[in-house]
């Protein structure tokens, strides 16, 4: 009787989830809060309320106070314990909202991919500013974003929206809709969907209050007086030469601090994306042409990979300084970029929703990383800052792997 119950969960939908967990529960034994800002939100309120603080906040460095009241909580307040508990609990709603979202057939198998991919992000990034605050700047609202999607795919679906649900959707997008780079994600999503959903008739009231949410705290963003006062000690403090960066140089800087992760670094969860691209391409070609261009991004990527460590090994030549070597990085990544954005319409070329919903993933994805380019923390803050753009990868990974299975 026993055997036959580990069976059946063995074989169900959700097994790829228990292995999962059961990894972050051993990463979670390896989290201590010792990162530089753990230890300052620890103290934050040691000599004042928590209220006054998220006020001076306001005023003179952020617009996070829904994240940085949680982080306060969680580095002052909280048991390191009920904390790791509470950030499994994130990572599971992670895995559920995108398992929600794009997964609709094959799920078992599906979610085993969808962990593995997960499981490629390079999991050290959440270590950079501290393990807790970090965690619950990116990945809880990474979860909780992402979570605040599902009612876009009911209404699609035409399955209803209860009181309780709504609500939860509702807490969600409040938290994560504080966060910048979610905000924007956020924003460009439920406009998309409000206005196809509008068009034909489907929309729901609850989607005009989320997107009202949306709207008003991308305006407490740009309004936020501490955003202005931060952007300037940061300029001074981290990036002096920023101020005088016109919007082209800033571009390139957004594009290239991007990239550089993904190809120079060679993180592994792009290399399994293009490998993934490159056998959706491959499957689908016909003729030579097609075969060709099947093979031409990841053959890009393999070519400037030893291109880069071929001339990083020549003396005369100086890659960090040559103007040369920075024009030619700038064309291989927006080559590679557009190339990308045509394979995911090539894949899904028959079915003009799903090409869509891909090319709609990859460009949040890109844009909620390239938005750092208005940042002059945009080297400072480290490569945490691509977190959404690596799991709207490993979305797509999910979606097209899908799609080759069936």
């Amino acid at each position: 009787m026993f055997l036959d119950k580990l069976k059946k969960i063995y074989k169900s939908d959700i097994f790829p989830f228990l292995v999962y967990i059961f990894l972050m529960i051993c990463f979670h034994f390896l989290i201590q809060k010792t990162g530089t800002d753990d230890i300052f939100f620890g103290n934050a309120c040691n000599n004042t309320s928590l209220w006054e603080y998220l006020l001076n906040r306001y005023q003179n460095w952020t617009s996070r106070l829904v994240i940085e009241a949680g982080e306060v909580i969680s580095c002052g307040f909280l048991p390191l314990t009920l904390w790791k508990f509470i950030d499994i609990c994130m990572y599971i709603l992670l895995l559920y909202s995108i398992s929600k979202l794009i997964i609709t057939e094959n799920k078992r198998k599906m979610n085993f991919i969808l962990v593995g991919s997960l499981l490629c992000i390079p999991i050290f990034i959440l270590a950079e500013a501290g393990w807790v605050s970090t965690i619950n700047n990116y990945i809880w609202t990474a979860a909780t974003g992402l979570y605040a999607m599902i009612p876009l795919r009911k209404i699609y679906n035409n399955e209803k929206i209860n009181i309780p649900q709504a609500l939860s959707y509702i807490v969600a997008i409040i938290y994560a809709s504080n966060q910048e780079q979610m905000a924007g994600i956020l924003f460009i999503v439920y406009a998309c969907f409000t206005f196809i959903y509008t068009r034909n008739k489907k929309i729901k009231p609850i989607i005009w209050i989320l997107d009202a949410i949306i709207v008003i705290s991308l305006i407490s963003i740009l309004l936020c007086p501490g955003n202005a006062v931060r952007k300037v000690q940061e300029i001074a403090n981290c990036y002096p030469e920023y101020a005088n960066f016109g919007i082209l140089k800033k571009l390139q800087i957004g594009l290239t601090s991007m990239m550089d992760y993904c190809l120079v670094q060679e993180r592994l969860l792009f290399v399994v994306f293009m490998f993934v691209i490159t056998l959706a391409l491959w499957k689908n070609a016909n003729n030579l042409k097609s075969k060709i261009f099947a093979i031409t991004p990841i053959g890009i990527c393999i070519g400037f990979k030893y291109c880069n460590t071929f001339l990083s090994k020549v003396d005369f030549i100086d890659l960090e300084h040559s103007e040369i070597y920075l024009y030619f990085k700038v064309i291989v990544y927006l080559a590679i970029l557009v190339l990308l954005a045509i394979s995911l319409y090539r894949i899904f070329k028959n079915d003009v929703k799903k090409s869509s919903l891909s090319i709609l993933i990859f460009f949040t994805g890109v844009i909620s990383r390239y938005v750092m380019a208005f940042s002059p923390t945009v080297y400072a803050s480290g490569e945490r800052t691509s977190m959404f753009f690596y799991i709207s990868m490993c979305m797509l990974i999910v979606y097209i792997c899908n799609n080759l299975f069936r």
